[in-house]
């Protein structure tokens, strides 16, 4: 988790810089060391920027994508409608601004997550993100699974503080797809897995949850596979979370080295 977490930290000073593949301290820890930045990209979509990397000591391929900037917006645009998912998936529907946005980058990125597999077909493909970078991850790696030949067991999934990304549905139809290989991670009071609320607007998580507890990061492996499980972060009354907590993922992303882009 803490490697993941790191992945997706850097995804903000990416951001900070504005381009280029350099962010500074973050990518002199060990973790980066050795690791080929393959492209970046950003746009004016709140969840449309982040990096590709490829690290051959760990053999995988990663697609990071950036959160947001503000809280305050995120969870205000999280009151947005549905959008049908996809026709083949009869009544499965999507945040619409999440599915756009990370539609529109897709596209972009797709040809060099192919060439990278194609270079290296016994590496694991692994989705990262953040917050809504966190609804990007799924959505892209959902994407890459049902349009690519690629083995769907070489696909996996991390998210940190992920808000809720589409309905029923199409949380069933996700974890047909790729619920053996994804790792939802919450911690605590996080607000932002509370949003978009399930209770006005019928939105749902996918499993497998992971809730951190406590600072330490210990943490408990959520045992519900088909909803919500009521010892993760669904345990938490939604009126006691709060923002503190979407930046407390083992400290990261840590905003104080760096242009506070996580902010409330």
């Amino acid at each position: 988790m803490r490697k993941y977490m790191s992945l997706a930290e850097v995804s903000y000073y990416f951001l900070s810089q504005g381009s280029g593949f350099s962010c500074g301290e973050p990518c002199d820890a060990p973790l980066f060391k050795g690791m080929a930045m393959n492209t970046t990209w950003h746009s004016p979509n709140p969840v449309s920027d982040g990096y590709i990397a490829i690290s051959h000591a760990e053999k995988e391929i990663y697609i990071v994508w950036a959160g947001t900037r503000r809280v305050r917006s995120m969870v205000i645009d999280a009151m947005a409608v549905f959008e049908d998912y996809a026709p083949d998936v009869p009544g499965a529907t999507v945040h619409a601004g999440f599915y756009e946005s990370t539609n529109s980058a897709y596209p972009h990125i797709q040809k060099n997550i192919r060439a990278a597999a194609s270079d290296h077909p016994d590496y694991k493909i692994v989705f990262v993100g953040h917050s809504l970078g966190g609804a990007s991850a799924v959505l892209s790696a959902l994407n890459f699974a049902r349009d690519s030949d690629y083995s769907k067991d070489m696909i996996r999934v991390w998210t940190f503080g992920q808000p809720r990304t589409g309905n029923r549905l199409f949380a069933e139809y996700y974890t047909q797809m790729l619920g053996n290989q994804t790792y939802r991670v919450t911690y605590q009071g996080d607000i932002v897995p509370h949003v978009p609320p399930w209770q006005v607007l019928g939105y749902q998580h996918h499993p497998l949850e992971i809730h951190i507890i406590n600072k330490s990061g210990d943490f408990y492996v959520c045992q519900n596979t088909v909803r919500e499980d009521l010892d993760g972060a669904y345990r938490w009354p939604t009126i006691d979370t709060g923002v503190v907590d979407h930046v407390e993922y083992f400290g990261k992303p840590d905003i104080t080295r760096f242009s506070p882009l996580v902010e409330w």
